[in-house]
């Protein structure tokens, strides 16, 4: 385990978005996103790419997901346009394919991921985050270029495996039908742009500061575009979080085994540290501080028929399963606003059915503080994506 003992507060430092610590103020948040969902829904009604987009999956025998899940992907993909059309405009570095194989290779051991981080570092730097002064011109030829954009980064395995599918879809129609496709979703962008700050705003009010005040210090990193994301992205995440837990609930809720995976930067240590041991799929509490929420998920557990998991890095939270045993294990994911959307997107391939909760605030030593933060979860969320 990392030896690095993350300070504790009770009213933690604000650094990109933060929900309020009572559960109270949390619940206003989940209220809140959820009602953004709605009007998403109510707004994208009648969408005529979506109801095509279904018929397309299932004539080439895709994967179905739910209306929920296409229309978040129909926002995505403007989102992704608007956020990062200048950079991809400006991209001609060869060799997509051979980086996202060599990204791969960060979960295979220390040095391997040290040395990968040094050229991804690089690449950011020098490639990857520098933006032309002209947009991408609206044609699914340019989609793909913002795909391969996106790919190079490291940053967005999971969505570019869905956007390649719509990429598909796009091709397959009439050039002027496919440009309309592009021309809405950006529209339905510029709408949920504005909207979100007015819903979601108040649990974001440092994004754009610690993106200015940090773009010196993450140069060469290889953290630079994932810590550089833009408040939209996160209001994006946070809805998307909520219609992928509604999309995935009922499937969820008939497995047979539950797991709450969670991120090392939740564990209050004491003295002595943390006292976790390594088990097969993670590691496991041993109870040593009684205020840890690891803790107190753990005791729920034992009462609530499901396992706590302590996963060190993203990257090692799933391992394919084996097709006899897919659909029956249901993961509960806990992270902070960015990994949502890609952690569902990536539990749902291998085979589980996922459900997640929002850290309250970031606090890794990794991306977001020096010292790192204990982080925490609102408790009673938990709680009720485990009641049937």
């Amino acid at each position: 385990m990392n030896p690095m003992t993350p300070r504790a507060s009770m009213t933690p430092e604000v650094i990109t978005y933060a929900l309020p610590e009572n559960a109270s103020g949390s619940d206003a948040f989940y209220h809140d996103v959820s009602q953004l969902a709605d009007e998403l829904l109510e707004t994208t009604k009648g969408e005529k790419a979506v109801s095509d987009f279904v018929s397309f999956t299932a004539e080439h025998e895709l994967e179905l997901m739910s209306n929920q899940v296409y229309v978040l992907e129909f926002l995505m993909i403007g989102v992704l346009w608007r956020s990062y059309g200048k950079q991809a405009a400006a991209f001609h570095l060869r060799g997509t394919s051979l980086l996202t194989r060599i990204y791969r290779l960060r979960s295979k051991g220390k040095q391997q991921r040290e040395a990968v981080n040094r050229v991804k570092g690089f690449l950011n730097t020098t490639v990857l985050a520098k933006a032309g002064t002209t947009e991408l011109n609206i044609h699914p030829d340019h989609f793909g270029k913002l795909i391969r954009w996106l790919a190079a980064t490291g940053e967005f395995e999971e969505e570019c495996k869905r956007l390649n599918i719509w990429k598909a879809y796009l091709l397959s129609k009439p050039l002027n039908e496919s440009i309309s496709f592009l021309e809405r979703a950006i529209r339905l962008t510029d709408w949920f742009e504005r909207r979100s700050v007015i819903v979601l705003g108040c649990y974001t009010p440092n994004v754009d500061s610690f993106r200015e005040h940090h773009a010196q210090s993450l140069k060469w990193k290889e953290n630079l575009i994932f810590c550089t994301r833009g408040r939209v992205e996160y209001h994006l995440n946070m809805v998307g979080a909520e219609l992928m837990n509604r999309a995935f609930r009922d499937c969820f809720l008939q497995t047979k085994e539950k797991k709450v995976l969670l991120p090392i930067c939740m564990r209050l240590r004491g003295e002595i540290g943390c006292r976790a041991v390594r088990v097969e799929d993670g590691y496991a509490c041993t109870g040593c501080v009684k205020e840890c929420q690891v803790n107190q998920m753990t005791v729920l557990g034992k009462e609530k028929q499901f396992q706590v998991r302590i996963i060190p890095h993203a990257s090692t939270a799933f391992e394919q399963l084996d097709d006899r045993r897919k659909g029956e294990i249901g993961i509960i994911g806990i992270a902070c606003v960015l990994q949502l959307i890609s952690g569902g997107y990536k539990a749902k391939s291998l085979g589980f059915e996922p459900q997640c909760v929002l850290l309250n605030y970031c606090g890794c030593a990794r991306h977001w503080h020096p010292d790192g933060i204990v982080t925490h979860i609102n408790l009673n969320r938990l709680k009720s994506l485990l009641e049937s």
